[in-house]
């Protein structure tokens, strides 16, 4: 395409004409009367074909530049129609519109057991893929797998193999009581886990929590020599509460809980999704993982951090790791929700006080990820990455958001749950 723009003084009159390769031709005029405001006209034949056209302008107060920024979508004319790949890293989105311009995530045949509906309002310019209904955007590199963390770290290429069709993990298979032991594990601020109310819980199909399994439980009053030392900022020594939770069932889709026990302001509420014990991972009748406790003031400073404002209230969050189907942590990963939120941000490299990097545009070796202020309800969160030039999926949840609270989900590939 070519531009051309010629001014026209005194009246402050300028036109900008635009032709594609197949002829043809746009004229944009735009004009003012005492830089108080003006108007846009486009118009031009494109051999009958349908035209999409979009402008983006604001009008300056006196002695200031007016400005205008117009996209034009230009049909091509001729016999057959064109396409112009619009992805980046050998990956990006078909020609058309939304949905036809997204690329279909590789193995992402499992979303047949549970389909989303892509909403096309939501979708922007940057996206470029999708995967179950969720668009998402390029990745700014190939993954690679987090090797120098302390958690979940690995080597070797990212192991995406569960998400092949021939790869399925089994389905669930018959449950059996388990006790839950582990450690509550502070998210970012804080130096001690302690009083921190534990509950988990069945989830149904829609992504809400169903009915409590067990009994809540809730950590010491105080877990200094008897929880686990760390070092954090602020903190002479960080000391994380272990629990016991029993009466669990294996082999079934759960969430936890965390939030404060009555008469305890120090925890913000957060569900963890994506719980699922094993029957192979059961030791002794007992299973091993830990739950993350999240500051009061956390819930507000975060926000603070990445959008300017805290989450507005009846809002919550939805945020996580992305790991592979080997539980390790990966670097440039993708995420996305099929709902409206105010941003998507990604988080700096620092364990033991990750905070939002907003010019990040995929995971840092921490895996994390968040979408603030997102209301109330059901929400799909979806992750993918690049691997060997490909857009290939790294797994999709469907959740519930409750006011003021974070939902949390962390991938760690296809679960048993989701097997079709």
């Amino acid at each position: 395409m070519t531009r051309a723009f010629s001014k026209e003084t005194p009246k402050a009159r300028w036109t900008i004409d635009l032709w594609h390769e197949s002829k043809a031709r746009w004229t944009i005029d735009l004009w003012h009367e005492s830089f108080r405001a003006f108007a846009l006209v486009g118009h031009g034949l494109l051999c009958n074909r349908r035209v999409m056209s979009r402008a983006f302008f604001f009008a300056a107060t006196k002695n200031l530049l007016l400005a205008s920024f117009a996209t034009l979508s230009l049909a091509a004319c001729g016999d057959s129609s064109s396409s112009t790949s619009t992805g980046g890293g050998g990956s990006g989105g078909s020609s058309g519109e939304c949905p036809d311009n997204l690329t279909v995530a590789k193995n992402s045949e499992f979303c047949e057991s549970t389909p989303g509906d892509l909403d096309c309002t939501l979708v922007t310019g940057s996206f470029k893929h999708q995967l179950c209904g969720v668009a998402l955007p390029d990745p700014p590199k190939e993954l690679t797998r987090s090797a120098g963390v302390l958690e979940f770290s690995g080597s070797g290429p990212p192991d995406v193999s569960c998400f092949q069709s021939g790869n399925y993990p089994d389905k669930p298979g018959t449950p059996q009581d388990v006790t839950i032991k582990g450690f509550a594990r502070i998210f970012s601020s804080g130096c001690n886990s302690k009083e921190l109310k534990i509950t988990v819980h069945r989830v149904q199909p829609d992504g809400q929590l169903g009915e409590p399994v067990g009994s809540s439980v809730v950590t010491a009053a105080d877990c200094t020599d008897i929880g686990e030392a760390s070092e954090a900022d602020n903190c002479d020594t960080r000391w994380e509460c272990p629990f016991e939770y029993p009466g669990v069932p294996s082999e079934t889709e759960l969430a936890i809980r965390t939030e404060n026990p009555s008469g305890v302001m120090r925890w913000s509420p957060l569900v963890q999704y994506n719980i699922y014990v094993p029957n192979s991972e059961i030791v002794d009748g007992s299973w091993t993982t830990d739950v993350r406790a999240l500051a009061e003031d956390d819930f507000t400073v975060i926000p603070q951090t990445a959008i300017g404002s805290p989450i507005t209230s009846g809002n919550g969050a939805v945020a996580g790791e992305v790991h592979d189907c080997g539980d390790v942590r990966l670097l440039d990963a993708v995420v996305d929700i099929d709902k409206q939120k105010k941003l998507l941000t990604y988080f700096s490299s620092s364990e033991a006080n990750p905070v939002p990097d907003t010019s990040a545009r995929g995971t840092s070796p921490l895996g994390l990820y968040a979408a603030l202020d997102v209301a109330e309800g059901p929400v799909t969160v979806a992750a993918g990455g690049l691997v060997n030039g490909e857009f290939v999926s790294l797994g999709q949840h469907r959740v519930w958001v409750y006011p003021n609270t974070v939902t949390s989900v962390t991938f760690k590939g296809l679960r048993p749950y989701q097997v079709p």
